[in-house]
């Protein structure tokens, strides 16, 4: 990026969203789709998974040795918690309550790939300790953009006018999280040729897409089904391509290919509320030209 990383001014914006003015009691008045409150629901899980991917790069060298990592990884954490709970009470107001105990039967559900991930990415961690964590932030630059690309979905395909509120607002600090882990994901590929060789080693042998491992492989499909469409998607296309223009991975296809591997295709018009699909956007899901300029 143009600027330099200013973790100051990143603790100083950052903080849990706000939803002191919404009005809960407006929620269940706007009708919503079955398969719309499906995916919300596996909006809400992922969201509030997010310390389990933490216990992997906290073991690395460089959450203490760069002074950026611990702060942004104490406020990462912060707000994406929030940001589940926002879905949470989202989903209570709709009449759709989640179950107290849902975050440990998540971890206890884990796909034994997910749970073979984190004692391999230990491993790697410290086989690769100079290298290791260009892997987590290249992995997280894909991840937080294709997050922030499914709230604009999200925007697009439910039109809820509570939920707009809500995600526009949690996409604000999406962008903030996206924009931290692209620059140091670019910072570490450019150091050298081996980095990059072990990044694209570990994304082609185990990326795939947020919240995969932790959720059953339907609740997956359904989800890029409903927010993504699946192969031949511009909004997969756009993500992609956003990734290649990362220093050694201009390669990178991998959406593309989950979506083949599993035949995700467009979904059909009556998930979604009447007209969609020709209606003019509410927001144009832009990148910002600073990190800061989404404040």
């Amino acid at each position: 990026m143009a600027e330099h990383f200013n973790i100051e001014r990143l603790m100083d914006s950052s903080g849990r969203v706000d939803l002191s003015d919404i009005d809960w009691s407006e929620v269940p008045k706007h009708p919503m789709t079955p398969e719309a409150i499906r995916c919300l629901r596996y909006f809400l899980l992922t969201e509030n998974s997010t310390f389990f991917y933490v216990k992997a790069l906290m073991s690395t060298d460089a959450v203490y040795e760069e002074p950026e990592i611990a702060p942004f990884l104490c406020v990462w954490m912060y707000e994406e918690e929030f940001h589940g709970r926002a879905f949470r009470r989202f989903m209570e107001a709709l009449g759709e309550p989640l179950s107290p105990t849902y975050r440990r039967d998540m971890f206890l559900s884990r796909s034994p790939g997910e749970r073979l991930d984190e004692f391999g990415q230990n491993m790697l961690g410290k086989i690769f300790p100079d290298h290791w964590p260009a892997v987590h932030m290249t992995w997280g630059t894909i991840q937080e953009f294709t997050t922030y690309s499914a709230y604009q979905a999200l925007i697009e395909r439910i039109d809820h006018p509570i939920l707009n509120k809500i995600c526009q607002r949690i996409m604000k600090q999406e962008l903030r999280h996206y924009a931290f882990y692209r620059e140091h994901a670019k910072r570490r590929l450019a150091r050298d040729p081996m980095t990059r060789k072990i990044v694209s080693t570990a994304i082609k042998l185990a990326w795939t897409p947020v919240g995969d491992g932790m959720c059953p492989k339907e609740e997956v499909v359904h989800a890029i089904r409903f927010l993504l469409d699946g192969v031949g998607s511009k909004s997969i296309a756009r993500v992609e391509q956003k990734i290649r223009e990362l220093p050694g991975l201009e390669w990178f296809d991998l959406f593309t290919k989950f979506c083949e591997r599993h035949d995700i295709r467009e979904a059909p018009d009556a998930w979604f509320p009447r007209n969609f699909r020709t209606r003019a956007p509410k927001i144009e899901a832009a990148e910002p030209a600073s990190m800061y300029d989404a404040e």
